[in-house]
């Protein structure tokens, strides 16, 4: 009788844990419905009824990894302190509700939506600026230690070119703001003394992340049209780019993002050493961030993203894996039709002009590199050289970058902008891959390396085609930089004083990347 009960208790408890499901599902299922028939014109019935097929079992894998998800946002929630919220609001200070034209700027630089950007901006300046006051914690001195010191060098540089730039307001405007995030993550240093809190911090960088692209996918339900086949871009194969609507996020960025959310879950998969937790979830992660990065059709995205995935496989030494790619997967690729089809899907629908050009990229950078000739020590202004004296000018208004973090720094800054940003990026390189190749604990330390490592060759090889280093907010590379950062001073800390401490450096493999 009581072997029936537990029996009944059970059951009951599996029909509680899951009869939530069945709301959403159906919400889902008509949201998915809805929109594939709405796209039945673009893709055509047959691509329409396919994705109705595959629909529902997506739409099982969607509340399974979202209910997975909110669990451990609960969880991180706990955590939360207000270092976060500072942290949140510089990233929510950069969402686009508008795209303005240099034209635009210049006639009216403060309308309502810049007013919401520098509020916030301010907002987090002035608790920097109090805990400053009240040493609580001494921030300044960490703006100028190691690599935040190089970027902070950089941000003064930006800073004193507000004397000669094109646009002297926006010069000191965006120089201001970069140097506030690097402002910020000194200060978040400082607090931060073990590994598992810096762990803390990076996955609240990934959520915020995450939950852009979540609004790029709910989007897709409100306007797919909009969402999907974005004004004066070529679609190609796949019959689709996927970009945002609200808040405005373009495909370049939903590929960046998608692409570095799925290289932490899969390094989180393979894990430097030991074995993987919340496999399921990262799982569910790897596959949405990767579907999300393709159907953006961000070909340096993915690029990257393979660049990642090498230096990966590179330091956690899966010799078998990497054989599998190399030898099974590539000849597969470049010996048979899948090749002529990846190719007619990176072509994008474009021409073989456009393709030569970059998509146009080395067009703007002859541009830039004439400019810089002109002023190859000074420049033109930070952030205001590439938009006002070099696009604006040949009739790119709406373009607000040269999509090279380096022709955006020599053409703003000449040459004494560049020094100190590339330090600060080659001494995080230099700095991560020592630290890997001395040891081979299976340490949380170094699983927090290692994912930096996979990330930042993403990052660097997306720098030489979009600003990903020096445009407010880096959020992403400033979570490296700082990995690289917190790794050194810890080292120099324990070199002082070594004396062990109650912390999870010895953490068991099972509980690395969880």
């Amino acid at each position: 009788m009581f072997g029936s009960l537990d029996v009944d208790r059970d059951s009951e408890g599996f029909r509680s844990r899951w009869i939530w499901i069945i709301p959403p599902f159906i919400v889902l299922g008509l949201a998915a419905t809805l929109v594939m028939v709405s796209l039945a014109d673009h893709v055509g019935v047959t691509r329409a009824a396919l994705g109705l097929v595959i629909a529902p079992f997506a739409l099982v894998l969607v509340v399974i990894g979202l209910r997975r998800g909110f669990a451990l946002l609960n969880k991180m929630r706990a955590r939360l302190g207000h270092w976060d919220v500072l942290w949140l609001l510089l990233f929510a200070s950069a969402l686009v509700f508008r795209v303005r034209s240099a034209t635009d700027i210049r006639a009216n630089p403060v309308d309502s939506w810049a007013v919401y950007r520098i509020a916030l901006e301010v907002g987090v300046g002035v608790v920097l600026f109090t805990h400053l006051v009240l040493r609580r914690p001494e921030w300044l001195g960490s703006m100028f230690r190691g690599f935040i010191g190089a970027l902070t060098a950089f941000g003064i540089v930006s800073l004193a070119s507000t004397a000669w730039s094109v646009y002297p307001a926006w010069t000191l405007y965006k120089s201001c703001e970069y140097l506030l995030d690097v402002a910020l993550l000194a200060a978040i240093l400082v607090t931060i003394r073990s590994a598992r809190a810096y762990k803390h911090f990076v996955n609240w960088t990934w959520v915020l992340y995450g939950l852009l692209l979540l609004s790029v996918w709910l989007g897709v339900v409100v306007w797919p049209q909009q969402e999907l086949y974005p004004v004066g871009f070529k679609i190609g194969l796949l019959g689709v780019r996927l970009t945002g609507v609200v808040p405005d996020v373009s495909s370049n960025d939903v590929g960046t993002f998608g692409a570095i959310l799925a290289l932490v879950s899969l390094c989180r998969l393979l894990p430097i050493a030991g074995r993987s937790s919340e496999r399921i979830w990262y799982t569910l992660l790897f596959t949405a961030s990767t579907a999300t990065m393709i159907l953006s059709q961000t070909r340096s995205a993915m690029a990257g993203f393979l660049f990642g995935v090498f230096l990966m496989l590179l330091f956690s030494k899966r010799l078998g894996l990497s054989a599998f790619l190399s030898f099974v997967v590539g000849p597969l690729l470049l010996l048979t039709s899948l090749g002529g089809l990846v190719w007619a899907f990176l072509k994008r629908g474009e021409t073989a002009q456009v393709l030569g050009t970059l998509s146009s990229r080395t067009i703007w950078w002859s541009y830039a590199l004439q400019k810089f000739l002109e002023r190859p020590l000074t420049g033109f202004g930070a952030y205001a050289a590439g938009r006002f004296a070099v696009l604006a000018t040949h009739g790119l208004t709406v373009t607000s970058t040269l999509h090279s973090d380096y022709l955006e720094i020599i053409v703003g800054t000449g040459i004494w902008g560049l020094i100190p940003a590339l330090a600060a990026l080659l001494g995080t390189w230099w700095f991560l891959v020592r630290y890997l190749q001395r040891s081979s604990e299976a340490t949380l330390e170094r699983q927090l390396a290692y994912e930096a490592v996979a990330v930042l060759g993403l990052l660097t090889f997306r720098s030489i085609f979009m600003t990903m280093l020096t445009w407010h907010p880096p959020l992403d590379f400033l979570v490296i930089l700082g990995t690289a950062e917190f790794l050194r001073r810890r080292e120099i800390r324990e070199t002082s004083h070594p004396v062990q401490a109650p912390d999870e450096s010895s953490a068991d493999a099972a509980t690395v990347c969880s």
